[in-house]
């Protein structure tokens, strides 16, 4: 049996891209050149997968876990309500007990994602203190479980 990780990544990151691209919002995904836009919010993607069990003896059905991490960056300056509102749409895209099914994998959100407070990197860009690189990030942790 093939391990399903990537197939599962892919069916969490189709349903962000659909939010992004019904949102307008870009997406700096893992590995691709990407210029982050300076005058609204973008969006981080992680999946982290955790150890995959078995759950039975024969070791023929599995259960994949993890994480999936999705960061809503907007420079620093340019207010939290963007931000927020995305975060809050991203999160109402996954609601606890959700099913995702592609053929014989169904992948289930385990929990309401939570959103985290955003986090500024640093105070300022230079010794100046300009705007420029400054970002605020609110991560949203989604928990998922998948049997197959």
């Amino acid at each position: 049996m093939a391990d399903q990780s990537l197939r599962i990544i892919e069916m969490l990151e189709q349903r962000i891209a659909l939010f992004a691209n019904t949102q307008g919002v870009q997406v700096a995904w893992e590995n691709i050149p990407f210029t982050p836009p300076q005058d609204k919010p973008y969006l981080r993607v992680f999946v982290l997968p955790a150890a995959t069990q078995s759950i039975d003896f024969e070791a023929s059905a599995k259960t994949y876990r993890g994480v999936m991490q999705v960061n809503v960056i907007a420079m620093a300056g340019n207010g939290v309500t963007d931000s927020r509102r995305i975060a809050n749409g991203i999160s109402d895209e996954f609601p606890d007990g959700e099913r995702l099914q592609d053929g014989d994998l169904s992948v289930y959100i385990n929990g309401q994602p939570t959103i985290h407070s955003g986090i500024q990197d640093r105070a300022s860009s230079g010794p100046t203190g300009g705007s420029g690189s400054i970002s605020y990030t609110i991560p949203i942790s989604i928990s998922y479980r998948a049997d197959y």
